[in-house]
């Protein structure tokens, strides 16, 4: 663990990718269901759309 940025770096020798992190959070029960449709939708695992949307959505950031 990197003690300036709480970053946790990948054990992998020579990869200098960052491993998978899992997080905790908490949505309203409309948007858990708006999640749930369509990661039904997009035949995508729960877990799989969130963490796409969220990497999409701070990816957009850096476009300004």
């Amino acid at each position: 663990m990197n003690a300036r940025s709480g970053i946790n770096k990948d054990s992998g020798k020579g990869t200098g990718f960052l491993s998978p992190k899992r997080i905790t959070v908490t949505v309203s029960d409309m948007t858990l269901k708006k999640l749930w449709k369509r990661s039904l939708e997009e035949g995508r695992s729960l877990s799989n759309l969130a963490a796409f949307l969220l990497e999409q959505s701070l990816a957009g950031e850096h476009q300004d």
